[in-house]
């Protein structure tokens, strides 16, 4: 079976490089190992980020459109849109770090109905055309040169495929980019050995009944009092006022059941959950790693996700989907259009950035300070409000700048509190 163009992924990266590509005229195949787009199975991020320059453009919701005013590029959206106007860090005496926009009046990012999107992405591309190969997988693959060869798997059935140019855009877990060597590549392996950063579990949970948390905001909670190593969240759901998203994650050896658990049942908000009640919950794992430098590579390229440090939000997937087909059809048009879309995501997302990893170190708080440093460090910056910006690259750098406001008042009064900012390269 011979195929100009095969895409790998009907997610949101997958389906707009499908529908770009249909309007320029050529139609290409998209395989999904889901069997249908009824639902989303999987936990995952649903937040429109507003932050000027996010992703190197600029988002904007314009009645019932999303428009990235830098590359042109608009997607109609009717779904919901549940805006956010606060994100608060809890220390665990709750101590708290604000980050708003107009003291709470302006929204810093917008909760959207990600299964909606992506049916309605869906539908437009079968509409001009696009072929879907549903319920298939794919498990082997090679380029050859003059295209692409595939294995694949539908319904207990393996066969082949050909084409031209390949994408990927798989998701996080990057099994088929695995497939054709592109996993080797990245940043973090040793000798020929991508290294191992383990395995990732998040859950989310849906509930009402939760006191305590504000309405259209965004609450993360640090400190071993919270019983986990990583913030717990608590934001808005789809379903409105009062009923809130539970997201934990966790690892193997400290699943996000275990912390769920007792976050809501021997923790400082325990008794924020006396009276609450779930209505649903789901969730996924995930590997991560590094992000590729270079996600182009013979007549395959990988985009969103699969090429990341763990994700790069929806709107991160469409724009990779826009520049994709780009990319692709000026490759067929002789020009070295793979080059041109390199360029583009090695200047365009932060994890790329050579520093990003130092930054990360910000996000360390459980790990290095105790549960007493952090409500000393967090107290520190009550009454400031930061900047509201939902970027994982500028919220520790915010938190940091205003916690070395008081870099002398720490050296004076907390020595050893100061050692650890000084061995984190904080001061």
């Amino acid at each position: 079976m011979k195929k100009d163009i095969v895409i790998v992924g009907a997610g949101p990266a997958g389906l707009m490089a499908a529908l770009k590509l249909a309007e320029r005229g050529i139609t290409p195949t998209v395989i999904e190992m889901k069997n249908n787009m009824d639902k989303l199975n999987r936990a995952c991020s649903m937040q429109f980020i507003i932050d000027d320059e996010y992703e190197a453009d600029i988002l904007k919701i314009k009645g019932q459109k999303l428009v990235f005013t830098k590359c042109g590029l608009e997607v109609p959206y009717t779904g919901k849109l549940i805006p956010l106007y606060n994100k608060y860090y809890h220390s665990p005496k709750d101590h708290i770090i604000r980050f708003t926009r107009n003291d709470g009046k302006d929204p810093f990012s917008y909760k959207f109905d990600k299964q909606f999107l992506l049916k309605s992405l869906f539908d437009a591309c079968a509409a001009m055309g696009v072929e879907f190969m549903m319920g298939t997988l794919v498990l082997v693959g090679k380029d050859k040169g003059d295209g692409v060869e595939l294995t694949l798997r539908q319904k207990g059935k393996k066969f082949a495929l050909t084409c031209d140019k390949l994408i990927i855009a798989e998701g996080v877990n990057a099994s088929v980019c695995g497939k054709f060597g592109l996993n080797k590549q990245r940043l973090g392996q040793a000798g020929d050995q991508v290294l191992d950063m383990g395995m990732a579990y998040s859950m989310k949970y849906l509930m009402e009944g939760i006191t305590g948390v504000e309405n259209n905001s965004w609450n993360l909670y640090y400190g071993n009092a919270y019983h986990s190593r990583t913030a717990c969240i608590i934001g808005p759901s789809l379903e409105g006022d009062g009923i809130f998203e539970v997201t934990i994650t966790g690892s193997p050896g400290l699943m996000p059941t275990k912390i769920f658990e007792e976050f809501t049942t021997a923790s400082p908000m325990a008794k924020h959950f006396k009276n609450a009640k779930l209505i649903k919950k789901n969730g996924c794992g995930l590997k991560p790693f590094m992000a590729m430098k270079e996600p182009c590579r013979g007549n395959v390229m990988a985009i969103g996700d699969c090429a990341a440090m763990v994700e790069v939000e929806t709107q991160g997937g469409l724009l990779c989907g826009y520049r994709a087909a780009k990319a692709v059809a000026e490759e067929r048009e002789g020009k070295d259009g793979f080059a041109a879309y390199t360029k583009w995501w090695q200047d365009s997302f932060e994890f790329n950035s050579d520093d990003y990893m130092e930054v990360s170190k910000g996000y360390a708080l459980a790990f290095v300070y105790t549960d007493d440093e952090l409500d000393y460090l967090f107290s520190l910056c009550e009454g400031h409000n930061l900047h509201g910006t939902y970027s994982q690259y500028l919220t520790p750098k915010l938190i940091w700048d205003c916690i070395r406001l008081s870099s002398e008042k720490i050296r004076a009064e907390q020595p050893e509190i100061y050692a650890k900012m000084h061995m984190m390269g904080q001061i």
